[in-house]
């Protein structure tokens, strides 16, 4: 509950800003795939902030918080692969924009969802074990391809004008991406100094079960508000 009304709340504001009213709307299955693309890019943005370290609240183990960044991941993939598979269907003619004589914006949407399933499927336990040295070598490439998927879905969202095509709309976006970039930083700054006890107790243990959960919640919530918002836009 601690997370799910924040993120919840985060991404009401988030549809609010970046769909507005005057939007032209082509029908239902267009804007169900492009709200996938933005609830792809909300899920990205989460997982700079939910990087899988453990937070200050709730007061779990790294378990839990790294459960629930893996299982953000593959929501977020899952988006991306709605929000292409659905544009493609209902205009196959998008392909001709990946070609090298087609739009930047969607070769850098196209380059995004390409390197969206590459960086998981590096993370993976057996993948990360036999392609990385050590831990230190594989959370910077981590860190890397993360900002490559950012920086190419932010210059997709931008260039591409259907949406966010306001300067202010356009500023925002980019600035939201570049504090979500920061913000890794800033956490790894907060848990050098925070206690590892809290009231002479620890952490709770074995809690990977409930970040399981709470992805599932935040699906259901993610899809709900999708459909309500559709439906209230039409």
């Amino acid at each position: 509950m601690f997370l799910t009304l924040p993120l919840f709340a985060a991404y009401s504001v988030f549809l609010l800003c970046f769909w507005p009213q005057g939007v032209m709307h082509l029908s239902i299955g267009w804007d169900v795939s492009m709200l996938c693309g933005f609830s792809a890019l909300f899920l990205l943005l989460t997982l700079f902030a939910l990087t899988g370290r453990p937070l200050p609240e709730p007061f779990f183990d790294g378990r839990f918080f790294l459960t629930l960044h893996r299982w953000l991941a593959w929501l977020f993939v899952g988006f991306v692969t709605l929000h292409a598979g659905g544009i493609i269907w209902l205009d196959p003619q998008t392909l001709y924009d990946l070609w090298p004589s087609g739009t930047p914006g969607m070769q850098f949407g196209a380059a995004a969802a390409l390197l969206a399933v590459v960086t998981p499927c590096l993370a993976l336990q057996r993948v990360r074990r036999g392609l990385y040295a050590t831990a230190a070598m594989f959370r910077r490439s981590h860190a890397l391809l993360a900002m490559a998927v950012l920086g190419a879905s932010v210059f997709h969202v931008v260039a591409t004008r259907v949406h966010v095509a306001v300067w202010w709309q356009v500023w925002m976006c980019i600035g939201v991406a570049l504090v979500a970039c920061m913000l890794p930083v800033g956490e790894r700054w907060m848990l050098a100094r925070m206690p590892m006890r809290r009231d002479g107790r620890r952490r709770r243990l074995h809690t990977a079960y409930l970040a399981r959960r709470l992805a599932g919640v935040m699906l259901c919530a993610v899809v709900s508000e999708t459909v309500v918002f559709v439906l209230w836009r039409h």
